[in-house]
């Protein structure tokens, strides 16, 4: 099932892009091929603040991430339109 606590880090942390104890959670939680419910919720709150750090952090996430993973950060994103 979802990993809900892992999806509420990623929107408690989306705020803090950019700042250090946030850009080294935030990776892991987009990138958490064990539950793609935390890397959507991770994706839409990062894709939600519109900042340049948050940007970035899905950016370098999408060229990491394999397909299927990819398609949920995407997904995420695009729940936040």
């Amino acid at each position: 099932g979802a990993d809900w606590a892992g999806g509420d880090e990623g929107r408690r942390l989306a705020p803090y892009a950019g700042e250090p104890d946030a850009d080294a959670a935030l990776p892991a939680l987009l990138l958490d091929a064990a539950d793609s419910a935390v890397s959507r919720c991770t994706a839409e709150a990062l894709a939600r603040t519109g900042s340049p750090a948050a940007a970035r952090l899905l950016t370098e996430a999408l060229g990491l991430a394999d397909a299927s993973l990819g398609d949920w950060i995407e997904t995420g994103i695009d729940d936040a339109k």
